[in-house]
């Protein structure tokens, strides 16, 4: 029931051509764990293998994005599924139940609180008090002091409550969309997503929607599409067949210029030196295991390894790059100026 509600939800919006996709990309993820470095070193010291580092770095930003879409959207689902379906409430009691005290556990569970980032646990902590705040406005149980939250974490849960009752009583289609975005700005996680317009996003050009359905289909570890850059997209899209570039590349090659963008010479230089090494037993395409000590947390495709190969070396030993058989000059190029227009 609770997710008919969601789903409910998104069809009155796009009625009203307002609904909005929740998107994060490649950039974003890049962004989120930039901010985990001081974690990641901790884990480094205590001997935990880079794959879990990369595991666990990527299940603390999924996470926390679906924490963040969900959390103001669930307040009105929940709220519609008690004034209306009363026969529910038994049921809805069980779930809301269950839900917080994994929400509790995860926050305050010493192991956790001891290797999480406190900044993101004190944010998820934040959230899962809205919904006890609910909890305790709808069935009179008070769960709140459980959370042992500090009195600017418990202010600002109160204060998002307070926000989210100002549209309780009166909201109008998409106006949750209002809320994920406000919170996630109080909360400085608006860095790590977008919300986008699904009208727009989806009424593009039909070279756009080729375009797209093929980074779908892409085997190569594309992730998410990024809707800020299809204009982009669509330049290069006409050009592709006149110069031959190959477009999975272009795009990591954008997402590896992002990456160094700001970083010493000497600094690109060693990733370069590493990736040259770690190459020297040859880099697949089609695969999409490889990673990298000194990017930690991030996991590279075939074609995503070749990507930053070609770009480091470009950036740190420009002199030497066509010793490393990579013909990927005219990707390069379109790279460039891809990036330079979406800064």
């Amino acid at each position: 029931m609770h997710e008919l509600v969601h789903l409910d939800f998104v069809i009155e919006a796009r009625k009203a051509e307002l609904n909005e996709l929740f998107i994060s990309t490649p950039q974003h993820k890049a962004q989120f764990i930039k901010g985990l470095e001081p974690t990641i070193k901790k884990f480094h010291k205590l001997g935990i293998s880079e794959a879990s580092i990369a595991e666990y770095c990527t299940g603390l930003f999924e996470g926390m994005n679906r924490q963040m879409y969900n959390t103001p959207i669930d307040l009105f689902i929940e709220n519609l599924l008690y004034t209306e379906y009363a026969e529910l409430r038994p049921f809805q009691f069980l779930s809301l139940y269950t839900l917080i005290q994994e929400g509790l556990k995860a926050v305050t569970d010493e192991k956790s609180v001891e290797l999480s980032p406190k900044d993101i646990l004190s944010k998820s902590k934040v959230l899962n008090m809205v919904n006890a705040i609910q909890f305790k406005e709808l069935f009179g149980i008070d769960l709140l002091n459980d959370f042992k939250a500090t009195k600017d974490e418990l202010k600002q849960a109160h204060e998002f409550y307070t926000e989210y009752l100002e549209y309780k009583d009166d909201k109008e289609p998409a106006e949750e969309y209002e809320l994920v975005q406000h919170w996630a700005e109080d909360l400085k996680l608006d860095l790590y997503f977008e919300l986008v317009s699904e009208s727009e996003f989806r009424n593009k050009s039909s070279d756009i929607d080729q375009l797209l359905e093929s980074i779908e289909r892409d085997p190569f570890d594309l992730e998410s599409n990024d809707p800020s850059r299809e204009k982009d997209m669509d330049d290069f899209q006409k050009s592709q067949s006149a110069i031959g570039t190959n477009m999975a590349v272009v795009m990591f090659m954008v997402d590896a210029l992002q990456y160094f963008d700001g970083m010493s010479k000497g600094k690109i230089k060693e990733i370069a030196y590493e990736i040259a090494l770690q190459g020297t037993h040859g880099y697949r395409p089609d695969s999409k295991d490889y990673r990298i000590s000194l990017i930690p947390g991030k996991l590279f495709s075939g074609y995503h390894i070749l990507a930053y190969y070609y770009v480091s070396w470009m950036m740190a030993l420009p002199d030497q790059v066509d010793k490393l058989g990579l013909n990927y000059g005219a990707e390069y190029e379109m790279a460039k100026h891809m990036k330079n227009k979406s800064a």
